[in-house]
Order: structure tokens, then C-alpha cells, then sequence
């Protein structure tokens, strides 16, 4: 993860125009780690219920990809066969 990393575009936080983002008109799903102590349970409640996602909460902490791996497998498996069937979420 670290060799990954990058801090995000400085203009990021400025951008005014938020009608082309892709969770707008594409499925999504997200994955709610309720022990997350980064990023608060609640905000991501908020976020996940704004963009329509199919959610699953676990308890798993900020990094649940290394935490519960299988979890987030199962989780893009299912939502990579919805999409193919043509059933968003």
C-alpha cells in the first residue's frame, strides 16, 4: 500500500462540477469498515447512502483490504457479476 500511495491532485477539494462523477449513473458498491478510526462509520454511511451503493458492513478497521481480504474479493466478485447480468447492485 505504501508503494502505491500518493497525496491527491491539489485541485481536488476545489473542483465546483460534481455532475459528471461516475457514481452518478453507474452502479456502486462500498464496503463500510465499522471500526474504521481514518475514516468515521457515519461518513461513510453518508457517502455510501448519497451514491446509491450496495453496502456491506464489516468490522474491520481502515485497511480491511489486508484485514478481511476474502471479504472484499467476495464483494468485487458479486458486484463484477451483477453488472455483467445487467443488474446494477
Amino acid at each position: 500500500m505504501w508503494a502505491t500511495h500518493y497525496p491527491p491532485a491539489s485541485h481536488l477539494l476545489e473542483q465546483q462540477d460534481l455532475d459528471q462523477v461516475a457514481w452518478r449513473s453507474k452502479p456502486s458498491w462500498f464496503i463500510l469498515a465499522k471500526q474504521d478510526q481514518t475514516v468515521h462509520p457515519d461518513l461513510q454511511r453518508f457517502l455510501a447512502r448519497r451514491m446509491n451503493a450496495t453496502t456491506i458492513e464489516t468490522n474491520s478497521s481502515h485497511v480491511i483490504m489486508l484485514s478481511q481480504p476474502d471479504v472484499v474479493i467476495d464483494v468485487i466478485r458479486k458486484a463484477a457479476a451483477a453488472v455483467q447480468k445487467g443488474q446494477p447492485k
